[in-house]
Parts: structure tokens; sequence; C-alpha cells
């Protein structure tokens, strides 16, 4: 049974067509893997950063912490500081006075 070779130039032609889709088939594959690899890298930078913002971050609340646990006594000391400073003016005043003999 002789083979026609109008049919067989067909096939080859038909598996020239598949091998050129396959082939910019590959080529596509090929681009999205460069792209996944360079969006797995800005990925990996991305983590880090975050990791170290995250890092900060808790080094920020821990002073924050420490802050808010001090202001009250903070507060009280600077009350004391501020009313004997009215007191230390007002007894500098007095003498003042005192001395000019308006008292």
């Amino acid at each position: 049974m002789p083979v026609d070779q109008d049919f067989m130039r067909a096939e080859i032609g038909s598996v020239r067509q598949s091998l050129g889709e396959v082939q910019a088939t590959m080529s596509r594959v090929a681009d999205a893997l460069e792209r996944l690899a360079r969006l797995e890298e800005r990925h990996a930078n991305i983590a880090s950063a975050l990791d170290r913002a995250f890092g900060a971050i808790s080094k920020v609340e821990a002073r924050v912490s420490s802050i808010e646990r001090q202001q009250p006594m903070q507060k009280l000391v600077t009350g004391w500081v501020i009313n004997g400073a009215w007191a230390a003016a007002g007894i500098i005043v007095t003498l003042a006075l005192k001395k000019l003999g308006v008292m």
C-alpha cells in the first residue's frame, strides 16, 4: 500500500506547525517563569523589609510602654517642681518687699 506524497507533505506541514506552536508556548512559559522569579525575589525583599519594620515597631512599643508606666510619677514630680518654683518665687518676692520696706 503506497503512501501518497501529498498526504505525507500535509502531515509533515501539520507537524511543523504543531512544533512551531509548541516552541511559541515554551517561549511564553520561559517568560512567565522569569517574571515569576522576579516576583519571588521582590516578595522576599518585601518580607525582609516587613520583618525589619515589625522589629522596629516592637522596640518602639516597648519604649512607649515604659514611658507610659513612668508618666504618672513624672506628672507628680513635675507638679512638685512647679509648686516648688512658685513657692521659691513667692519667698523671693516676700523678701524683696520686706527689704524695700513695703511689708
